[in-house]
């Protein structure tokens, strides 16, 4: 009976912890969303744009890019911190002028950041900054 029981605790534990922090967060509207560890977004604009404005959001934050690459497939810009931390964008083209891109901070992510950059891409682009 004893046994019985701690195994129906580790199992309802188990499954309160698995799924405990795993639900993505939105942001910035329908656009972006966080989940574990990455910010997700899918943007209006196309892949140059969005990699245009990456590029410019990281130099306006002051983060060191380190490598960048775009070809008709896919795009990348990838930054340090002053923290050392690496901040990496993948850009995607989606169709119908459309582009998927994702923001991973460090080895854990962070919301925060992910956030800030997000912002300042998405203000980038309405701003036109990304010619």
């Amino acid at each position: 009976m004893l046994v019985r029981r701690m195994l129906l605790i580790g199992m309802v534990v188990g499954l309160s912890v698995g799924s405990w922090g795993c639900a993505p967060a939105i942001i910035g509207g329908d656009a972006g969303v966080y989940h574990m560890g990455k910010l997700y977004a899918v943007s209006s604009r196309d892949m140059d744009s969005v990699y245009n404005a990456t590029v410019n959001a990281m130099e306006q934050l002051e983060l060191e890019v380190k490598e960048q690459a775009k070809d008709v497939f896919s795009a990348k810009v990838i930054a340090k911190s002053a923290d050392s931390k690496t901040i990496g964008v993948r850009i995607k083209p989606a169709g119908e002028g459309r582009t998927d891109f994702s923001i991973k901070v460090g080895v854990a992510g962070s919301k925060r950041r992910s956030k800030v950059i997000y912002e300042k891409i998405e203000q980038n682009l309405a701003m036109g900054m990304s010619k």
